[in-house]
């Protein structure tokens, strides 16, 4: 896959937006990330089903980044996950790009982004636990899916 077109590609065509926009909750009123840092509103793709918020091309990878404040559940892990890779591939694919990709994949990382300053100890060990498990779960869709902090993200996308 030609990973750098496909950056070009969307830096020509994806709308970005700043990141304390991406970022924020709705129902609380607050920003996870409070960074005017552009990035690009993943979320535009495919308005239909629950895609990532936005995503990174970076060290010749594509990463999936979703922004949770609130309650996570499995299934939104799990339906981030895959309809990320869906609705990336659908649009790559209706933009001209051919060629396949198979599994297990060296590719795509997810980061599922939970807000520090509102979760207590048994709440940060229950998505820990999550993460855990939907790591293992994935291991074949993706070479890294983790859970992290906002803090740790930003430090780790120096934001």
């Amino acid at each position: 896959m030609r990973i750098n077109d496909i950056e070009k590609f969307f830096t020509d065509n994806v709308e970005k937006k700043e990141l304390r926009e991406i970022s924020f909750d709705k129902d609380n009123q607050i920003s996870l990330i409070n960074s005017s840092k552009p990035s690009f509103d993943f979320d535009l793709i495919n308005q239909q089903i629950k895609t990532s918020d936005t995503i990174y091309f970076k060290n010749g990878k594509i990463i999936f980044v979703e922004f949770k404040r609130g309650v996570i559940k499995d299934i939104d892990f799990r339906l981030k996950a895959t309809e990320s890779i869906i609705s990336f591939y659908s649009y790559i694919f209706k933009n001209g790009f051919k060629e396949k990709m198979c599994f297990p994949n060296e590719l795509f990382e997810i980061y599922i982004v939970y807000d520090r300053n509102n979760s207590s100890p048994t709440r940060t060990m229950a998505i820990s636990a999550s993460g855990r498990k939907l790591t293992e779960e994935y291991r074949h869709f993706f070479c890294k899916y983790q859970v992290i902090d906002n803090d740790k993200f930003q430090k780790l996308f120096k934001i």
